[in-house]
């Protein structure tokens, strides 16, 4: 009986237990993983998120500048002259010039709020600040219209001094042909 207590060929105790080894020895062997599928699916992972950052950045609107000026009193004192000319009502002119002036404040508020710093052009002594002032002009006058001036009457004092200046023969009677300064 010692015979059933050696090991026998399939790896059991003896013959008893011949057919728990052979079930335990018919488990398929450790496998070891094959890397390549792996290494692409990586690959093509990462590809991927590398073209979604590409094309975020492609298509990002681009920045603003930090810091730019704006000459702000050369474009007000440029529609308060064109008002001027105008032949527009006061009551008209005041609400105008109010809607010009809430437009400049709501495009340099936009600009704030987009984290640009805007300095009034006057307040930039030296530097290199980029001047938006042609900008902000553009998109102002875009959406409030900028006064047609008043056709010139001859009756106007303004058209009757131009008349005289263009034309020297308009001149005054009792002073023609005696130069231009006083007489002694």
């Amino acid at each position: 009986m010692a015979s059933h207590n050696k090991p026998d060929t399939a790896g059991g105790v003896g013959p008893l237990f011949s057919e728990a080894a052979a079930a335990r020895n018919a488990v398929a062997p450790r496998s070891s993983i094959n890397w390549l599928p792996v290494a692409v699916v990586s690959t093509l992972v990462a590809t991927g998120l590398w073209g979604a950052w590409v094309t975020r950045e492609i298509i990002a609107k681009p920045e603003a500048t930090p810091m730019a000026r704006i000459q702000l009193s050369s474009m007000v004192g440029e529609y308060v002259q064109a008002q001027a000319r105008s032949a527009t009502p006061p009551d008209q002119v005041t609400a105008e010039t109010k809607a010009f002036m809430a437009e400049i404040e709501k495009n340099l508020k936009a600009r704030g709020a987009d984290g640009q710093i805007v300095l009034v052009g006057e307040a930039v002594l030296a530097g290199d600040v980029p001047d938006i002032t042609a900008e902000v002009r553009k998109q102002v006058f875009a959406k409030v219209r900028m006064p047609e001036p008043a056709p010139q009457a001859a009756h106007s004092v303004m058209g009757a001094m131009q008349q005289a200046m263009a034309d020297p023969g308009l001149a005054a009677p009792g002073n023609a042909g005696m130069g231009y300064g006083p007489r002694n």
